[in-house]
């Protein structure tokens, strides 16, 4: 019924370096945060997803160290690991990316301003080949989709096609005619 201490230990350093694993995998997450800014909205998703995954995992690996049984003592020597990942390793690496991120910063803005004049000439170009593509297309529709069609007569009348040219210089085609009735 009791473990062996050795046993035991074993556990809790397993999950002491669970918590240093999780918090250095946190660390992607701080510097998107720190090159770019997030709206609380997206901080929150964020980290739901990431404590979701984390705790998943935690679950899972407390099943497979402690062979199908969970244990208290596993959830705080993994926040004791992700303690130590933090203010230890974790501090350094936030100091030292911080500065990186403002070199980054700097570099991104200026490429952005040399860039900038080249892309707004192209898609100045772009616009404008496609205003005279789209406005050719809009000139034709109107000029021969939309005019004003005749309309119908009011009384009923009959049609002949006679404006059929002769075949062969003799006489004409075949004569087709029409009744035509307007619905009121």
């Amino acid at each position: 019924m009791f473990e062996d201490i050795g046993y035991t230990l074993q556990q809790c350093g397993c999950f002491l370096i669970f918590g240093i694993a999780a918090g250095l995998c946190y660390e992607p997450l701080r510097i998107l945060r720190m090159l770019f800014r997030h709206n609380a909205i997206v901080v929150f998703a964020e980290d739901l997803l990431y404590f979701s995954l984390v705790g998943l995992a935690a679950f899972i690996t407390s099943l497979w160290v402690g062979i199908g049984y969970f244990r208290i003592y596993y959830v705080v020597f993994a926040f004791l690991g992700a303690c130590c990942y933090f203010l230890t390793l974790g501090m350094l690496i936030n100091r030292i990316f911080r500065k990186v991120s403002k070199g980054i910063k700097r570099g991104i803005c200026a490429i952005s301003q040399k860039i900038k004049p080249k892309i707004g000439k192209l898609f100045g170009t772009i616009k404008q080949i496609f205003r005279s593509f789209f406005g050719n297309i809009a000139d034709f529709l109107h000029d021969k989709v939309f005019t004003g069609k005749k309309d119908l007569p009011n009384t009923d009348e009959i049609v002949y096609n006679n404006n059929i040219p002769p075949k062969n210089g003799g006489e004409n085609g075949s004569v087709i005619k029409a009744q035509i009735r307007k619905k009121a």
